[in-house]
């Protein structure tokens, strides 16, 4: 789960989150600029936001009673996040805390005490960037990942929920990692413990090309050395480690462009697990998951604006076969397929917003969806997100 991506400004990437990237309907928070004594100039950024949301079939949970249930209707934090970083100098530094959620297509909807708790702390993001040109810098931390076409925290994204894509993508990963730009091409390169499982021994990469002031094209990899096994659920981050996710393989083709007020981004997703001895009977087999997505933003006014997202993912494997666990990729069963389409107008006006969402999933070919009994194929949600950027 995951992101920092496609077309986003070069400050996202390690040099100052100035600006969401170019998905995102709301304007960036406003920057407060002030001294920091002998660290320089430093800048500090907020976001506050709740969200009501209703639901069909939810979901019955299973795990520690602190993880929460799943509800017909909920009314929770979406963001409540400080942001401090200094963005210029040699040494700089970016620190995101807080509380968050990241409400998912086709997954539960948990109770935002527990998502922290489980998933990346309070601090969710810290690292520490050395710029010694404009071109280059190195970022050691807890970093966004490199990977996907949406970032985690929604207020950065053009859509409430994140998609079904994005279910598949790792969101905070710690390592290193190195930045390059110069012209219309930028790189990044990231040493790191994949979908943050402590162990170091992934590879990510991100390679952008801007064809032209209104279009560019990115491609990514996600390549895990040997096998990691995740079998320590006493671990306060445990749900955000997927074991057969994490011994994966993943790639991504983006493409955005921008014709007047209209932004549209299509991109693909692959991912491979490879069979592996060392992980047990349920990796028997290799198996794969191909998805594809379409984003799209209009904006109608300065302060009204409409995003859509339709997706497809589809899953090889057996639900018969009894060693099934890895090709169990989409977390519905072996050979699963789902699709989902979402749409949500957005008003703004300076740094108050609001934001209305109606989704839908649909799973075929499932072992297990939605529901109490998880056989309802479908999944409607309607959301209401309001709050202040700072």
């Amino acid at each position: 789960m995951r992101k920092t991506l496609l077309a986003v400004p070069v400050a996202l990437c390690g040099l100052g989150l100035t600006a969401p990237h170019a998905h995102a309907t709301l304007n960036p928070p406003k920057t407060i600029n002030f001294s920091g004594g002998p660290l320089g100039t430093l800048s500090a950024q907020g976001v506050v936001s709740a969200a009501g949301t209703w639901q069909s079939n939810p979901v019955t949970l299973t795990g520690p009673a602190a993880y929460g249930t799943d509800r017909h209707t909920r009314l929770d934090i979406t963001n409540a996040e400080l942001i401090l970083q200094k963005t210029t100098g040699l040494v700089q530094f970016f620190v995101m805390a807080g509380s968050y959620n990241f409400p998912t297509l086709g997954e539960p909807i948990l109770p935002t005490p527990s998502v922290p708790y489980y998933y990346y702390g309070a601090v969710p993001e810290a690292y520490i960037t050395v710029a010694p040109t404009s071109h280059f810098s190195v970022e050691v931390g807890k970093l966004p990942t490199l990977m996907g076409g949406e970032y985690t925290w929604s207020w950065m994204n053009q859509n409430i929920e994140r998609g079904l894509l994005w279910n598949s993508e790792n969101a905070v990963n710690r390592g290193a990692q190195v930045n390059y730009a110069t012209g219309p091409v930028s790189a990044s390169l990231s040493f790191n413990d994949g979908y943050y499982s402590g162990h170091y021994n992934v590879l990510t990469g991100l390679f952008s090309y801007a064809l032209n002031k209104a279009s560019s094209v990115s491609v990514f990899f996600y390549h895990h050395f040997g096998s990691t096994v995740i079998n320590d659920t006493t671990l306060n981050h445990v749900y955000a480690v997927p074991e057969n996710l994490d011994n994966s393989d993943v790639y991504n083709l983006l493409y955005t462009t921008k014709v007047g007020a209209l932004t549209i981004s299509p991109y693909l997703q692959y991912v491979y697990a490879p069979s592996s001895v060392k992980l047990g009977a349920g990796y028997a087999h290799s198996d794969h998951v191909f998805g594809a997505a379409l984003l799209a933003n209009y904006h109608f006014t300065p302060m009204w604006s409409t995003a859509a997202r339709a997706e497809y993912e589809t899953s090889t494997g057996n639900s018969a076969d009894p060693n099934a666990g890895n090709n169990n990729l989409l977390g519905y069963g072996p050979g699963a397929k789902a699709w989902s389409f979402t749409i949500t107008p957005t008003f703004q006006d300076k740094g108050f917003f609001t934001r209305v969402e109606l989704s839908y999933v649909r799973v075929t070919h499932s072992m297990a969806a939605f529901g109490a009994a998880g056989t309802a194929p479908n999944q409607v949600r309607g959301l209401i997100e309001t709050g202040l950027t700072f």
